[in-house]
């Protein structure tokens, strides 16, 4: 009887102990505590729901993108004297560049590595290499280095002649020297001219983008939604004297980088190939905006030829002063450096077909130009 006993007590203790086990479970954990704060804990106290960020395009076209940027960390001296009365001193920058091929070429700007010594190269993956200079362009403020190493993930390129205002644009570079950064924007403006950047630097058919460029950005990929390159950053418009972004961003286009970077592997500079450029033979301008208006010209309405140089394919051809080049094979000319880019995309020898507008006889003209060898005549000439 007592065994019998003893069995129920422990069962009546098991069931008890058990019964209040599941009452304490079933109190809030943080029942002691007013309820605003029960109700605020037990809120983050619940799972979190992860969400997949991998059908964003943006996330896709930087993860294909980052391999190809690099930071790039200069040293050089500069003449003169300090307080100690050293005639030399070490200047260190900061920039990006991009990767073009696999075995090494990179493409930054020419301001980024003027003057230094040495140039040193981070990869994405923390590796880094010095790199020699393979040759610059000041008047485009291109520079092309090289590291020997293989295998490394070269950026793929965009046209950046089909280009429209409003279309995503992504940063990336070395803005103040952190290391591999991402901004994103748009496309503000195209076609930037006579942009003075600095005391020393105007630039000519640039790229605006409201992406936060900063200093370090310098060298830098502009990429489209797909993570091709669309341009090279390169400058910035600030009204702080640290040069903060305010969102005025500015890269050199794509297509502008492909043909100055192919003439300064091929001979270290971009001027060393003058003699092989081709050549149409006109001074030409802007029109003026008056004169715009009266021929009811869209807005970007061409140049007008001040005069056709003695002899050259544009006055062998028929060209005349005040004739206004308005496309050549159908690309449209807004202004000066869209009528040099869209003549040296061809060869000395090749034939262009030149829309001129007439105002003397207010009609439309077409002219075959067959090109020739470029000549010196002077800087607004092509």
């Amino acid at each position: 009887m007592r065994r019998i006993l003893g069995v129920l007590l422990i069962f009546v203790i098991g069931i008890t102990f058990g019964w209040l086990t599941f009452r304490w479970r079933e109190q809030p954990r943080y029942a002691s505590l007013p309820e605003a704060q029960q109700r605020a804990l037990e809120v983050l106290s619940q799972p979190v729901v992860a969400m997949d960020a991998g059908d964003n395009r943006i996330v896709k076209a930087v993860k294909k993108l980052d391999p190809s940027v690099v930071n790039i960390d200069t040293v050089g001296a500069v003449k003169g004297t300090d307080d100690a009365g050293v005639e030399a001193r070490e200047v260190r920058g900061k920039g990006s560049g991009v990767i073009l091929t696999s075995d090494g070429y990179i493409v930054t700007n020419e301001h980024v590595i003027e003057g230094a010594d040495r140039v040193r190269v981070t990869l994405s993956d923390g590796r880094w290499f010095y790199a020699h200079l393979v040759g610059m362009d000041k008047a485009t403020d291109l520079a092309v280095v090289r590291v020997d190493v293989a295998n490394l993930t070269a950026a793929d390129f965009g046209d950046s002649d089909r280009l429209q205002v409003g279309e995503w644009a992504i940063a990336l570079g070395n803005p103040l020297g952190l290391g591999s950064s991402t901004a994103v924007g748009v496309i503000s403006a195209l076609n930037r001219k006579n942009l003075r950047v600095d005391e020393n630097r105007t630039l000519d058919g640039a790229i605006q983008t409201d992406a936060a460029i900063n200093r370090g950005h310098s060298g830098g990929a502009l990429a489209n939604i797909f993570g091709q390159i669309i341009g090279i950053n390169t400058a910035i418009l600030s009204s702080t004297p640290q040069g903060g972004s305010i969102g005025l961003g500015f890269a050199i286009p794509s297509n502008t980088v492909r043909r100055i970077v192919r003439e300064i592997i091929l001979a270290g500079h971009a001027s060393s190939l003058k003699p092989k450029t081709p050549f149409l033979g006109v001074d030409y301008d802007y029109v003026p905006d008056a004169l715009a208006k009266q021929l009811r010209l869209e807005a970007r309405h061409g140049v007008i030829v001040k005069r056709a140089i003695d002899k050259s394919p544009a006055q062998l051809s028929g060209i005349l002063p005040a004739d206004i080049i308005l496309s050549v094979d159908d690309k449209v000319i807004g202004d000066r450096k869209d009528l040099l880019e869209a003549i040296r995309q061809h060869k000395p020898g090749d034939a262009v077909t030149l829309q001129i507008l007439r105002p003397s006889l207010g009609k439309m003209k077409s002219f075959v130009v067959r090109l020739a060898r470029w000549a010196v005549i002077s800087d607004t000439s092509q």
